[in-house]
């Protein structure tokens, strides 16, 4: 029995486009700028990382796998291939929730920090530094998911 992937034209003539880019990093690194304009480089730096220089690649090694497995399960699954994709997944969620805060962001809520310690608000202060550790661990649902 086949499952009913959403395998259309449209995707295949998408998927084999970005494959064939010449200049894709410097194409990501420009659309994450457009997009998260108060990123700092760093952060657009690890975005293209992990989408466009480690990430795509990924995704491709673990279907590959996929289908090697299926010509020798004794092989089993590649385990690096599955590791590699979520770690590459994993990172770019992280990155989705801290990207549109971007280094601005980051130093207001460091700034609503400082404002609560020196009010005496510990659990004002508390609630910032929770979800500063939440942005930064990658606990927070990234922007449209959820």
């Amino acid at each position: 029995m086949k499952p009913k992937w959403d395998v259309t034209p449209e995707k295949m003539v998408l998927v084999n486009a970005l494959l064939e880019r010449v200049d894709v990093i410097d194409n990501a690194t420009v659309a994450f700028q457009q997009a998260y304009p108060d990123a700092p480089p760093q952060m657009i730096d690890a975005a293209v990382l992990h989408v466009y220089r480690d990430g795509v690649g990924a995704a491709l090694d673990w279907v590959s796998a996929a289908e090697q497995f299926l010509r020798n399960p004794a092989e089993g699954l590649d385990s690096g291939a599955t590791w590699h994709i979520v770690y590459h997944l994993y990172n770019w969620h992280q990155f989705q929730a801290l990207l549109p805060i971007g280094r601005e962001g980051v130093l207001d809520r460091l700034s609503d920090l400082k404002l609560f310690i020196s009010q005496n608000n510990p659990d004002a202060a508390a609630g910032v530094v929770n979800h500063l550790e939440e942005l930064f661990r990658g606990d927070v649902e990234p922007p449209g998911v959820g």
